[in-house]
């Protein structure tokens, strides 16, 4: 017998002729021409130092040998197409994987316990992991894998992920409800004569607050900045400070803060939240679970309120 590695194509072929018990069949479910078959044929001849299979009324017969060796061919192929064939193997109904989404505070309030309690139905031991990422250290995170997705704002992203929008908002004004100054509708003196609270929201585009502010120098009014816009209206509850959030978030905090909510006085950008991912992982089943849950669970915040969202047609 010939020591050489085998093409493992001329176990296809051998598997083939096996099968058929004729060449020119074997040719045919193969897709290929009886003399390539019959090349690979005398191949298997040399490597196994045996006629393999002879010739007989109607086709061909294996010999001995070759009937010694075809389950063991058989069991090779299958093993390794079985191996080979992985796709679409996430079932999220038994999987116990974590899934690591960026998302700012805000997201973390309104949209991931809809994804949980979609997941409590239909992927009860999959886990989520919420972290919270510089812009420039995104992309390098959804290369690598060591985030799935990110959920935001953020504008810089578009050019180097892959997205899909999730639905537009605006930004609205909160004050005390208590404030002892601002009664009925804010006026823009009023939003340019009081101090204000910002959220400096780290990977997110809403640096356009604190943009705005500064366009209309108003940087020294700034009394208190905080990393997250969650804390925002508990502070303005107890202090004469405004603040400038997406509506979401005023919405979402009406019932535990006392605050009033007010149209923003200026202009700024609408905001465009939207799911982010990179095309590395596009094809991944786990991938495509999450990106198709992630809008389910925005389903569910539509349904459910806050009320003040408008959905992305783009």
């Amino acid at each position: 017998m010939n020591k050489q590695p085998l093409d493992l194509n001329r176990l296809r072929v051998f598997r083939a002729i096996w099968e058929c018990r004729n060449v020119s069949r074997a040719a045919e479910a193969l897709g290929v021409s009886q003399p390539t078959v019959s090349h690979a044929l005398r191949e298997l001849r040399t490597h196994f130092g045996d006629r393999i299979f002879v010739r007989c009324p109607g086709g061909v017969m294996p010999t001995p040998l070759a009937e010694t060796i075809a389950r063991r061919i058989s069991q090779a192929l299958a093993l390794l197409e079985q191996g080979l064939d992985i796709r679409g193997e996430f079932d999220p109904s038994s999987s116990r994987r974590e899934f690591t989404i960026v998302m700012t505070d805000i997201a973390e309030a309104i949209i991931l316990p809809r994804i949980l309690g979609l997941c409590r139905r239909e992927a009860p031991a999959v886990a989520f992991r919420a972290i919270q990422l510089p812009t420039e250290s995104i992309v390098s995170a959804l290369r690598d894998g060591a985030a799935d997705a990110a959920i935001g704002f953020s504008p810089a992203l578009r050019a180097s992920l892959l997205h899909k929008p999730f639905f537009r908002s605006d930004y609205v004004c909160v004050a005390s409800a208590s404030h002892p100054r601002i009664r009925g509708r804010m006026k823009l003196q009023d939003f340019t004569g009081e101090r204000h609270a910002v959220a400096q929201a780290q990977g997110t585009g809403h640096h356009a607050v604190e943009a705005a502010l500064q366009r209309m120098g108003l940087l020294d009014a700034i009394g208190a900045r905080v990393p997250h816009f969650l804390a925002l209206p508990t502070i303005v509850a107890s202090s004469d400070l405004i603040a400038t959030i997406p509506r979401p978030l005023a919405e979402l905090m009406l019932p535990v803060a006392a605050v009033r909510v007010h149209p923003l006085p200026i202009r700024l950008p609408k905001l465009l939240i939207e799911q982010f991912w990179h095309e590395r992982f596009h094809d991944d089943a786990a991938s495509r679970w999450l990106r198709d849950l992630l809008p389910r669970a925005m389903q569910e915040v539509f349904a459910t309120g806050p009320q003040g969202f408008k959905r992305a047609v783009d």
